[in-house]
Formats: structure tokens, C-alpha cells, sequence
């Protein structure tokens, strides 16, 4: 019976050892490229790395900031769209190396919510300045620099990664850190203060930044008087929006190619027709006005509006970029 009893374990014995030996092997995972995170290290605002391997540079982000406003570069207007804002990065660049270098392999992209790239306009400006910054820096020398982003109007961009060539990246976590886009720009709904407004709620005698012109809408009236030398249409009546025009630009511009893009309601709701650009105080079509960066040049919007109703609204945006609304409804 002993021996009965051990041939049945030896016997079970040899059936698991088998049964182990016939189990398959886990498969090993396959290597896919592109799968992993590029080499690099987190970074915080205010921290100074070093970027790239060869001609390095220390980066220092020192802040971020959400803006509707343009930026000028030289003699180039950055505006964002309407669904776009823009994300304006300041920081320093310092060159740790014996003989010159240049800013040309600097590349900053903004990684919004959705994880979509967006990549920074190709040239910097000196901060405080329009100036762009196309030297080199000598050895040991150290500037502060702007870039910008052009990214979603709406929501925080989480991430920004620097890098400088095929070197290690910086990355930042861009949240509660970006300041806000200014009023009235900045959508009330979105306690972060990221989110953009297409349309902001404006006031009359306010300064708005708009495409290339800082523009003043200082008064709305009514008017029966002639203008270009022709009467007021029968049950008609001109309204004429009253605008302070700044060119904001590098070279000189006439308000006539201003892509104005207007939207008068009266008080039904119903649109009111634009007719023409006229001069600030005559009753002439201002064209072929040639304004010098700096200089103020006054204008006045004329529409044809029904004789025995109110008006609404008034809706002004520069091309495809943010608009500013009047409301209208105590003018008379």
C-alpha cells in the first residue's frame, strides 16, 4: 500500500513538471518607434536650462501670457483670428559659449487641450520693443526675447515644450501659470480667464486694439443732413459713428483700406445698411489719406437707417479677427 501510495505522487509529480514544461513563453512586447516622450526634463517658469548640444543656450521662460491684442514684429502684424488667441512667451537667452550664436534653432510649441501642436511664429522680437531680434549673440551675452504662438481661443494650453535643435526638450506645465487674456476679451464663463471672447461688450470713448489701428468709437448720432452731396433717402436717416483712428503699425496706411467689417441693428433687430467711410467733421468719402505711424486720423462711419426707429447694437471687427459690440439702445 507504502509503495502504491509514492508510485501515485511520482507519478503526479512528473505530469505537472511535464505540463510546466509545455506552458508558452510570454510574448516579449513589440518596439514601436515614436511611442515615447523626447528626451528632455520638466521645467518651471523662472528656471534657467541649458538647450541643444551643439551651440547650447540658457533658456530662461520667465513668463506667459494670453492676449486678443496684436503683436508687432518689425513690420509685421500678428492678429489673431477670432477663434484664436495668442500666447505670448518672455524669456531670456544667454549664451554660455565662446563664439557666437544665433537664435535661428530655438523652436517653441504650445500643446493645447486636445493635444494638437502649435508652433511659434518663426521670428522673435526684443522684449519691449518691435524690434526683431535677428543678431548674434556674443559670448556670454544676454537678452530677453519675445515669441508668439498663435493658439485655440478657447481654453489653457497645458504645455509648452522648448527645444533647440535635436537636443533634449524643456517641457512646462503652462496651467495656473499663462496669465489671463485681458478684459474685455476674457470670457466670464471660463474661470481660468484663457478662454477668448470672438465678441467683447465695449464702451463708447474706450481705445480698442483692432488689426493695425488702436481705434476710439467716441460718439453715435443721427443726422438728416447731406452727405457726399446727396440727401437723405425719404423715411431715412444717416447714422454716423464717430472713430478716432491711431495707426499702431510700422509704415504709413490709409483708413480707406481698412477691411472694416460692421454690423448696425436697429431696435427690431433688424441690420441696418453700411454706406461709406467719410471724413471726421465733412461730408466727404475719406480716401487716399495717407497716415503716418503714430498719427491720429479722425473718421466717421455712415449707415442708412429707417427714420422712425431706434437702434441696438453695433457690432465692429478688423478682417477675421475679434469684434467689439456697442450697445446702442439709449442713443436717440
Amino acid at each position: 500500500m507504502r509503495t502504491q501510495l509514492i508510485l501515485s505522487v511520482l507519478t503526479l509529480t512528473l505530469a505537472t513538471t511535464a505540463l510546466a514544461g509545455n506552458t508558452p513563453a510570454t510574448p516579449a512586447q513589440p518596439v514601436v518607434m515614436g511611442t515615447t516622450q523626447l528626451n528632455g526634463q520638466n521645467a518651471k517658469v523662472g528656471q534657467t536650462f541649458t538647450v541643444g548640444k551643439q551651440n547650447p543656450i540658457n533658456f530662461t521662460l520667465l513668463s506667459a501670457s494670453y492676449t486678443t491684442g496684436r503683436i508687432l514684429i518689425g513690420t509685421v502684424l500678428i492678429v489673431p483670428k477670432a477663434d484664436e488667441k495668442l500666447l505670448v512667451l518672455r524669456f531670456t537667452a544667454h549664451n554660455p559659449t565662446r563664439q557666437d550664436i544665433t537664435l535661428s534653432r530655438l523652436k517653441l510649441t504650445a500643446v493645447d487641450v486636445k493635444d494638437v501642436n502649435h508652433v511659434s511664429e518663426s521670428s522673435f522680437v526684443r522684449a519691449g520693443t518691435s524690434e526683431e531680434y535677428q543678431a548674434s549673440l556674443k559670448p556670454a551675452q544676454k537678452v530677453e526675447i519675445v515669441s508668439v504662438v498663435r493658439v485655440p481661443a478657447s481654453g489653457v494650453i497645458p504645455k509648452l515644450i522648448v527645444q533647440r535643435g535635436d537636443g533634449p526638450v524643456l517641457r512646462y506645465d503652462l496651467r495656473g501659470q499663462a496669465k489671463g487674456v485681458p478684459a474685455p476679451f476674457a470670457d466670464p464663463k471660463d474661470k481660468s480667464g484663457a478662454t477668448a471672447l470672438a465678441d467683447a461688450p465695449a464702451k463708447l470713448g474706450t481705445t480698442y486694439a483692432m488689426g493695425r489701428y488702436d481705434m476710439t468709437f467716441e460718439s453715435v448720432s443721427f443726422s438728416t443732413e447731406p452727405m457726399l452731396g446727396r440727401s437723405v433717402p425719404p423715411g431715412k436717416r444717416y447714422v454716423l459713428v464717430s472713430v478716432a483712428m491711431k495707426n499702431a503699425g510700422a509704415d504709413a496706411d490709409s483708413p480707406s483700406h481698412y477691411t472694416f467689417k460692421t454690423e448696425l441693428l436697429d431696435a427690431d433687430g433688424e441690420p441696418v445698411e453700411f454706406w461709406v467711410l467719410a471724413k471726421g467733421s465733412r461730408p466727404e468719402e475719406a480716401i487716399n489719406r495717407s497716415v503716418k505711424p503714430g498719427e491720429e486720423y479722425q473718421v466717421r462711419l455712415v449707415f442708412v437707417a429707417p427714420e422712425n426707429v431706434g437702434l441696438r447694437q453695433l457690432t465692429v471687427r478688423e478682417g477675421n479677427g475679434h469684434g467689439v459690440v456697442f450697445d446702442l439702445s439709449s442713443v436717440k
